[in-house]
């Protein structure tokens, strides 16, 4: 994965509020497993912004 990839939520979390199949984009690569992504809903507001690992990602094409 890499900055600016558009990625897919694969697992409901539930403490940041996030739900499995929302859409987001990498910002930052921290290491090979965390990231910073923004997750936006279809009017472009922010609905999270902050750091999640690999395991709860998916890139998609």
């Amino acid at each position: 994965m890499k900055q600016f990839d558009k990625v897919r939520i694969v697992q409901d979390i539930p403490e940041k509020g996030i739900t499995k199949g929302h859409l987001g984009y990498i910002l930052e690569v921290y290491d090979d497993n965390h990231f910073e992504v923004e997750i936006s809903d279809r009017n472009g507001i922010t609905l999270f912004l902050g750091a999640l690992s690999r395991d709860f990602l998916e890139v998609v094409i």
